[in-house]
């Protein structure tokens, strides 16, 4: 099968490649940044299957493969990047054929071509609980108070929990109690998640967006 690299990153992009082509019947034949005119790689390398290494997810990604689908329709599609919605889940999935969570095991690239090759779909199990989990059933920003959300969105923006008390006018261990708060209502979720989900659900000033490429496109700033 052969197999061309798409990448945001140049660095994990080069793992994968060192660690695909040490697998029997897989040739990786080219390497391209996501950002370049790939087009122009598939008709010259004609792969069968393409790996996309995105660095954090966007839902312009969704149009992406679906113009990609529609102009290389035997082309298989194999994404990884980051957990995300069961919404973006749904609906990125009738374009592509597999996703992978970039936190699961390398050996997990190699299971995903081969499910791909017989059977044409693979979820790696992270993405499967995601997708397939009840999309009401996720968190969202009504479960913050309004304090909270305040919080949340002046703490992404500020240095430190001081800075947050001063903004606000309160002590900082108040901040430090509000923010161990919100944490158990969104779950186990990093400070770059925190961000994405602070600027997804407006609780930014608007002197501050986007501050991260998923933002970008989804956030309304109306």
């Amino acid at each position: 099968m052969k197999i061309l690299i798409a990448y945001d990153q140049r660095l994990v992009a080069d793992c994968l490649k060192s660690y695909l082509t040490d697998q029997k019947h897989l040739l990786v034949v080219g390497m391209v940044n996501s950002e370049d005119n790939l087009y122009i790689a598939i008709e010259e390398l004609k792969p069968d299957l393409i790996v996309f290494e995105f660095m954090l997810w966007s839902i312009k990604y969704i149009d992406y493969m679906s113009s990609l689908n529609i102009r290389f329709p035997q082309l298989k599609i194999l994404v990884i990047s980051e957990l995300i919605s069961h919404e973006l889940m749904a609906k990125i999935m009738p374009y592509i054929n597999g996703y992978i969570v970039k936190t699961c095991a390398a050996e997990k690239i190699i299971i995903a071509i081969q499910e791909i090759k017989s059977s044409g779909k693979y979820l790696c199990p992270k993405a499967v609980d995601k997708y397939f989990s009840c999309p009401h059933g996720e968190k969202t920003n009504s479960q913050l108070t309004t304090r909270e959300k305040q919080i949340l969105g002046t703490w992404i923006t500020e240095d430190t929990y001081n800075a947050v008390a001063n903004t606000l006018n309160i002590s900082e261990s108040t901040v430090r109690t509000h923010l161990k708060n919100i944490r158990e209502k969104l779950g186990s979720i990093n400070h770059l998640q925190m961000m994405i989900y602070a600027c997804q659900h407006n609780l930014i000033s608007d002197k501050h967006k986007p501050i991260c490429p998923n933002c970008r496109f989804s956030i309304s700033t109306s």
